[in-house]
């Protein structure tokens, strides 16, 4: 019984030292590179989305409502 709790915590300890090399030697995650520029938003008149200003027309629908 003592040989298989030694073989069993070897495994475990075994484990444990192999996630932490995978988790050390991983590429770093990568950055959000350049901030997006901010595109305001309008509320479509007639089903209430939000959308880019530049999609909807000039009764405020967007392209889904004026089909």
């Amino acid at each position: 019984m003592g040989r298989l709790l030694q073989l069993l915590l070897l495994i475990a300890l075994a484990v444990i030292v192999w996630r932490l090399l995978r988790k050390a030697l991983a590429p770093p995650p990568p950055t959000g590179g350049e901030p997006r520029e901010f595109e305001p938003t309008a509320r479509c008149t007639r089903c209430g989305t939000h959308v880019p200003r530049e999609q909807l027309d000039a009764a405020g629908l967007c392209t889904r409502c004026r089909t």
